[in-house]
């Protein structure tokens, strides 16, 4: 599979490529004079430095300058000027930054992709003129290529270490760029058609030329607006992200419906360019979810309290940032963690003084965070916690009124509970599955004969065995007493039954206890097995028949066997 970095040489490759192919076929002329160039460079450098971040892109309006520059100085100029705009722009950017000899191959992966996007949408127009296709419709296709170019190279760049990147994103990412289109492209039309009015009917040295300029005062008011409008959304994204987990405290219960919320919302808190939402799990911080990173490595990353900098939040109990990460002695390398990471944000998220986790984003900026975004992600650590923590106490709560308090089974009331599910959908949708029903042979024996510790110590011990012995998708319950069931979803009866048989034989020479004397005790056990559809088609007539495979199959032909219900007679 491509890895990002070779996916970034490749586009800076043939991204340059293509400009020096076709400036030396077509060749570059200057036809007007060079400081002409030089203001329009100038602009577009400015637009560059002016773009607007949304979630961990930037938005840029330069397609103004592209289209002005290519209706006004040609082809070849225009594709340079905007070669040499990017190079300059995104290098001072990331010098200011102090990470440009992190970034270079960034740099360049910016000038390829915009090189690629150029002639592709410069290179349909000039086809479907030389079609015949009328100049509006040949200029909108020409538009759209470069747009979707554009949009599509960038976010398959933005794909790489994302887990989750959908088609849906992607389209979130072209709306979000379709608004600096609706403001560039009539900004590049007047800037042109003032070129063209006035250049052509008044005859005054470089009137065209500065009438153009004039007709990017309106744009940069609209440039200046958009700033302001993005602003607000970013403000707007902030708190509802914070009513988003609010919301979440009292719509759902479900643990992993809120940590996903959560870890969208954290998302539009702040910029960043990783982000991870760890979990305390056995006395470590596991990282659960996470975006950003170079590769898949961190799924077994375990940061423990006090390590590193996502630790020390937990000991502090409150976020940090810190914006110059590489310089404080708890930075550690987080597996997959760009190595040109500069700043770090890091919250913990602690209820009632229980660690349940934290949140680090990581940004390749120098000083990209401020207290404002620790403040917004900090109330929304502290709202995510309560959230979890009442998540978790329902899943406990939950599974506490369908488990056996001995064997940590599903109880009798659960398995009748899926058995009529799993009915109704093999009524209604087609399928099958299987029951077995299992007993203990002679288990008031045991009873008797040691006592009722070494009972339970079967009971749990069996339980224990049983459940390393199906599928995960299987589901193991204590029916009563010594009596223990499995429900087999899409399994035959005949596929039940070698199931059965197989750990009747591991029950046969599992020592399951030991007495005071340290004799070792072993059991065996009998089993019924029975399938729907065809056993049965209801819960009631298919318990009767595992019953009946049981106790007048295995027990009354002398225990220690698996009597599949077909098979009775």
């Amino acid at each position: 599979m491509i890895s990002r970095t070779r996916y970034t040489k490749i586009l800076a490759v043939t991204g340059t490529g293509l400009l020096i192919l076709h400036t030396g076929y077509y060749g570059f002329q200057l036809e007007q004079p060079w400081w002409q160039y030089l203001i329009f460079l100038l602009f577009m450098f400015i637009s560059e430095l002016n773009a607007v971040q949304f979630n961990n892109t930037y938005l840029s309006m330069e397609f103004g300058f592209i289209y002005a520059a290519l209706f006004i100085f040609g082809f070849i100029p225009a594709a340079v000027m905007k070669a040499l705009s990017t190079l300059l722009s995104q290098a001072y950017i990331r010098y200011r930054n102090g990470n440009l000899r992190e970034n270079l191959d960034v740099v360049c992966f910016n000038v390829g992709q915009y090189m690629v996007s150029f002639f592709g949408g410069a290179g349909v127009y000039i086809l479907l003129k030389r079609g015949g296709l009328s100049e509006v419709f040949a200029q909108v296709l020409g538009i759209f290529m470069y747009f979707i170019l554009n949009n599509l190279l960038v976010e398959f760049y933005i794909s790489f270490g994302t887990r989750d990147y959908t088609f849906r994103k992607w389209l979130k990412s072209l709306e979000a760029d379709l608004t600096t289109y609706t403001i560039s492209v009539p900004g590049g039309l007047l800037t042109v058609q003032l070129y063209r009015h006035f250049g052509y009917y008044l005859h005054f040295p470089y009137v065209g030329f500065f009438a153009a300029l004039l007709g990017f005062a309106p744009y940069f008011l609209m440039v200046y607006i958009y700033k302001l409008y993005m602003g607000l959304i970013a403000t707007n994204r902030e708190l509802t992200a914070l009513y988003d987990v609010a919301a979440t405290m009292t719509s759902t219960l479900n643990t992993q419906e809120v940590l996903e919320i959560i870890f969208d919302s954290a998302k539009s808190v702040a910029p960043w360019d990783t982000i991870s939402l760890f979990v305390y799990q056995q006395d470590a911080l596991v990282p659960l979810m996470y975006e950003g990173f170079y590769s898949d490595s961190i799924k077994d990353f375990r940061l423990k309290p006090g390590e590193g900098i996502t630790g020390s939040t937990l000991l502090r109990g409150r976020g940090e940032i810190v914006n110059n990460c590489k310089k404080d002695p708890r930075f550690r390398q987080i597996p997959g963690l760009p190595l040109n990471t500069k700043s770090i944000m890091s919250v913990s998220m602690i209820n009632n003084n229980d660690i349940i986790g934290a949140i680090t984003l990581t940004s390749n900026k120098k000083n990209a965070y401020n207290n404002k975004h620790l403040k917004i992600m900090s109330i929304l650590a502290n709202q995510a916690a309560v959230a979890i923590s009442n998540a978790r106490l329902f899943d406990r709560t939950s599974k506490l009124a369908v488990t056996d308090s001995l064997t940590k089974l599903y109880n009798h009331r659960y398995i009748y509970e899926e058995l009529e599910s799993m009915v109704s959908r093999v009524k209604n949708s087609g399928g099958m599955f299987s029951l077995i029903i299992i007993d203990i042979d002679h288990f008031k024996s045991y009873n008797d004969r040691y006592g009722h510790l070494v009972g339970d110590s079967i009971l749990k011990k069996l339980a224990e065995v049983l459940r390393d012995n199906v599928r995960n998708n299987d589901i193991v319950g204590r029916y009563g007493g010594e009596e223990f069931v499995i429900i087999l979803p899409d399994t035959s009866g005949a596929e039940a039954y070698a199931i059965a048989e197989r750990i009747r034989e591991v029950v046969e020479s599992t020592e399951f206890a030991q007495t005071d004397t340290g004799k070792k005790i072993f059991i065996t056990i009998s089993a019924g097995v029975a399938s729907c559809p065809d056993d049965a088609l209801t819960v009631k007539e298919l318990v009767r028949k595992a019953d009946q495979a049981l106790l007048f199959g295995a027990k009354q032909k002398g225990r220690n066997r698996v009597v599949e219900f077909r098979k009775l007679n």
